[in-house]
């Protein structure tokens, strides 16, 4: 997505806060035996969020054919031609993530009006309208509908894609987090004055739990476009002595045009810290285990080339083929070699 894009959207978005439970998007977090989960490497995580944040340009070029957004349009198209055809209520949870997703805030409220009266109140129904009554800057309705989805909602037994343990992580920190992330976002819309610190930095009132950055990297894809969050995010990498990371995503807050006094502070001091790294250290993203890390959806077509692929089988081909080319351009040379000779010979 082009830079004007970006920063137009960064300013009218009121960063919408609460979850997003899709059908069509599986949580890509690893959750381990004890209940938290393993953050994505960098690089990974920032595959994802320029993924989302192109996804709320819908004509953006960086969106990649053959994912959920061509396919909610067709959706759309389908049930405006057939009043008759309700959507069943999972075809509701998905289509309504799917607008969100593309930034389709009043057509969700609108969606979702008729499902919402309805007694047996659905957690991520729930959980959605409340999403988008935020990004329309209904901060108090937003509030009302995540107070209704926490005390009353009917939370997904299951959702297809994601694990009963991814599941049981998101919904644990969408009410954990989530309330208090629409009352800090609420405030941060209209700031005191910018000497004051965003109230999302204060997330965690206490010590931050042990995946903590998973957690925020959570947030943040929920959210794309909430700059005072990814400043977050970038905090905790500093805090964990996590340089790199620090300092690229503290870049992505700069190049978004951030200007809050303690973020200068912080992002020059996460630069400083950069520069005096050995020349020959890591790159920052790279994953450090065999942990295997989910990808965003490949253009059609290629992830069906690509998902029978062996890495090692893939190289070992390539090296057999290499040598393959080698041997014959080798023999060619040998025999023209053979025919000068032959021809000097006469």
């Amino acid at each position: 997505m082009k830079p004007l894009a970006i920063f137009a959207l960064l300013a009218w978005a009121p960063f919408a806060p609460a979850g997003i439970f899709s059908p069509n998007e599986p949580c890509p977090f690893e959750i381990a035996p004890d209940g938290a989960a393993k953050p994505l490497p960098l690089t990974v995580f920032k595959l994802f969020l320029n993924d989302r944040v192109a996804a709320l340009q819908p004509n953006s070029p960086d969106i990649q054919p053959g994912t959920a957004n061509a396919l909610t349009f067709k959706g759309l198209a389908k049930l405006r031609s057939s009043r008759d055809v309700e959507p069943d209520r999972a075809g509701m949870v998905g289509l309504s993530a799917d607008l969100l997703r593309l930034g389709h805030f009043r057509g969700v409220v609108e969606l979702l009006k008729p499902t919402l009266q309805d007694r047996s109140l659905n957690y991520a129904l729930l959980a959605h309208v409340s999403l988008a009554h935020a990004d329309l800057g209904d901060w108090d309705l937003a509030i009302k509908r995540n107070a209704d989805a926490v005390l009353d909602g009917e939370p997904p037994q299951k959702l297809p894609g994601t694990k009963a343990e991814q599941l049981k992580w998101m919904l644990k920190i969408d009410k954990a987090y989530t309330r208090t992330w629409l009352l800090a976002a609420q405030r941060d819309a209209n700031p005191r004055s910018k000497s004051d610190d965003p109230d999302v930095l204060a997330l965690f009132p206490k010590d931050p739990p042990p995946d903590a950055v998973a957690v925020v990297q959570q947030l943040v894809l929920w959210a794309p476009l909430d700059t005072n969050l990814l400043w977050l995010l970038g905090s905790l990498y500093l805090d964990n002595g996590q340089t790199m990371e620090a300092f690229d995503i503290l870049e992505q807050c700069r190049e978004r045009k951030m200007t809050w006094p303690k973020f200068r502070i912080q992002h020059a001091r996460a630069e400083a810290l950069f520069r005096a790294l050995p020349k020959d250290a890591p790159e920052a993203a790279l994953p450090t285990d065999d942990t295997d890390v989910p990808n965003p959806p490949l253009p059609r077509g290629w992830d069906a080339i690509f998902a029978e692929v062996n890495p090692s089988a893939f190289g070992v081909a390539i090296g057999a083929f290499a040598a393959l080319v080698a041997g014959i351009i080798w023999l060619q040379i040998r025999k023209w070699r053979r025919v000068t000779r032959i021809a000097r010979l006469r």
